[in-house]
């Protein structure tokens, strides 16, 4: 889980990188060196009769096109990683059946545990009885 959320933020990351760059890159190509200014600021040649940027436009295709594609690989990453995470809990909450054999029985003690309670040496069992398996008994786990 905590790899998944590393690669998230390292795409990230680099997705931030790369468009500073290229926004950097468009901006020191389309500078122009400044005009001299006069000593009079309201004189008529120093008056730009320009009109501003139209906003609806100032995006490349490339960029645009970048943006949707990182977003569809985050979608995607995030998709990716609730699903397996979803998939890991529902596996985890399956019901086993856990045999104890102890030295001298034949016949084992049948206990229901769901999966995620199994321990080394000890599992919890479905009612919340928390059984201990000694050195001289075998567990045999059934359906897993």
């Amino acid at each position: 889980m905590l790899g998944q959320i590393l690669i998230t933020l390292l795409v990230i990351i680099a997705a931030v990188i790369f468009l500073r760059r290229q926004r950097s890159r468009e901006q020191t190509g389309t500078r122009k060196a400044p005009l001299p200014r006069r000593s009079d600021p309201w004189h008529a040649d120093n008056r730009q009769n320009t009109p501003p940027p139209d906003p609806t436009g100032t995006q490349a295709p490339m960029a645009s096109n970048l943006k949707t594609v990182l977003w569809l690989v985050l979608a995607g990453v995030v998709t990716i990683g609730s699903v397996t995470t979803y998939l890991q809990w529902q596996d985890q909450q399956r019901l086993v059946t856990v045999l104890l054999y102890r030295d001298a029985d034949q016949n084992p003690i049948i206990y229901r545990v769901s999966k995620r309670n199994i321990g080394e040496r000890s599992f919890i069992t479905e009612d919340g009885t928390q059984v201990t398996v000694s050195t001289n008994e075998r567990m045999e786990i059934v359906g897993l």
